[in-house]
């Protein structure tokens, strides 16, 4: 019955969608289809190579370039990376992360701040390329990621989930899209049951300096898009402007100077902080 609660969901959400982005949603549903149907029957998911990283049963192998195991799963059209590394935990709530490269870098802290309160993972298991990167991929893959590499199913306790830093696009067709394919994320995130919580996309100065200020944008789109689902947000653009400077080029948390998109050590632990308040509130 949850089965077909879900495809009820799922085809409610697709005569629901913005038209601009029909033939990417078909593309989509076809693929969450062969997921849900590569679970209903008795066929097993198959092994990539002779790694840890299974599709499911009439889902090919590919080789995303920068997957741990060498291998994901071609959901639709898309080369999709595998989902999280380890098997859900029994004894612990099990909380999924996931996000950009911003993500992965914050993840490693927030596991162990709460590693006597959930068992977190990133979706996908990526651990040095753009993680979940733009929604257009986030959409295709999703239901790659909400399982494990091994195919295995997880019921998540708590969703934190952003997208924004590979959408920095601010033509109003971008950002229309932007908004619509959030949108199917948030809808498909909402029906697992979890409970979500939703980081707004922190800073991007080498366009906020020269006035492009394409990410605060963006963020107010993803408020918008969210509100509707009552999902907390986690103000982590705040965090670091509050710390570095509303426009800065250059801020003691940046990896690089003059600072683009990733943060050092301090300023990992410090969004690691923040989100791992956030997840342990809903737990």
């Amino acid at each position: 019955r949850e089965r077909e609660r879900e495809f009820f969901s799922l085809t409610h959400f697709v005569h629901t969608a913005q038209t601009s982005s029909v033939m990417t949603l078909l593309l989509w549903i076809v693929s969450v289809m062969l997921v849900l149907a590569a679970g209903t029957g008795s066929a097993q998911p198959q092994q990539c190579g002779s790694t840890s990283t299974y599709c499911p049963s009439g889902v090919s192998c590919c080789k995303p370039q920068y997957s741990p195991t060498g291998y994901g799963c071609t959901l639709g059209s898309t080369c999709c990376m595998p989902g999280p590394k380890l098997p859900p935990s029994s004894s612990l709530p099990n909380c999924l992360i996931i996000g950009d490269s911003v993500s992965i870098g914050y993840t490693g802290v927030v596991t162990s701040l709460l590693a006597d309160k959930c068992l977190v993972q990133h979706g996908p298991w990526d651990v040095s390329d753009g993680g979940a990167s733009a929604t257009s991929y986030g959409q295709a893959c999703l239901d790659n990621w909400l399982v494990t590499q091994a195919q295995e199913a997880v019921k998540w306790d708590v969703i934190f989930f952003n997208f924004g830093l590979h959408n920095l696009d601010n033509s109003s067709s971008a950002e229309a899209t932007y908004r619509t394919q959030l949108l199917n994320i948030t809808t498909r995130l909402n029906a697992t049951g979890a409970k979500l919580e939703y980081a707004l996309t922190t800073p991007f100065m080498p366009d906020a300096t020269v006035g492009n200020f394409v990410v605060e944008q963006l963020n107010s789109i993803a408020k918008q898009v969210v509100a509707p689902f009552n999902i907390p947000i986690v103000d982590l653009y705040s965090l670091v402007t509050d710390h570095c400077g509303k426009i800065y080029k250059s801020c003691d948390w940046c990896r690089l100077d003059p600072c683009s998109y990733h943060y050092n050590s301090a300023g990992e632990t410090a969004q690691a902080h923040a989100v791992a308040d956030a997840i342990a509130k809903l737990l």
